[in-house]
């Protein structure tokens, strides 16, 4: 059960991985729309929420811009022949984590608290210190998770594992990363 947790792509069928992962952005496309979040990067986040449409269409252009660059660089790298619907289905699931990380922007303390922080009051933020390091270390955490479940769905798909595969997939996510922030401001 643990092994299955820490990698569920070498269990988990590819058509099972997309129909989670797609259930899973479906709700959090949802979520992002009620909640007022407007997705920045592949991994961030602010309060500037807009239309349904436009909260979809974001998580739709990070998951297939981060499974692009994956793909294209898998390509290059990997002796063993890639499919881009393994690369994207399990980046799609692998998405998961962050989009629970994100259910704490629900609470109200939480976003008064990320709202100060993102003003720059730094006397006000101190008064909630210890909340914003619970707060801090739950992201840390949950990052964690989501780069690891990133990187294992990445070395499943294309065979490229360790040193190399590591490199390529931290490579990758940086171009990605960029390349998400300048699409975005298109959306």
């Amino acid at each position: 059960m643990l092994e299955k947790l820490k990698n569920p792509f070498r269990f988990l069928p590819l058509r099972q991985a997309i129909c989670w992962g797609i259930v899973a952005m479906i709700l959090t496309a949802v979520y992002c729309w009620q909640v007022g979040l407007r997705v920045t990067s592949i991994t961030q986040v602010n309060y500037a929420g807009g239309a349904l449409w436009k909260a979809t269409l974001q998580q739709v252009a990070v998951w297939l811009l981060f499974s692009a660059v994956l793909y294209v660089v898998a390509v290059v790298v990997s002796r063993s022949k890639v499919r881009f619907w393994s690369v994207a289905g399990y980046n799609l699931f692998a998405r998961i984590p962050f989009d629970v990380m994100l259910l704490m922007f629900a609470f109200p303390m939480v976003r008064s608290i990320v709202g100060l922080a993102m003003d720059g009051n730094v006397a006000r933020i101190m008064e909630y210190a210890n909340l914003l390091s619970i707060i801090g270390v739950v992201s840390l955490l949950v990052s964690v998770w989501y780069f690891y479940w990133s990187y294992k769905a990445f070395s499943e798909s294309t065979n490229v594992r360790n040193g190399k595969g590591v490199v390529t997939f931290i490579v990758s996510y940086l171009v990605a990363y960029v390349a998400s922030g300048y699409l975005l401001i298109y959306i």
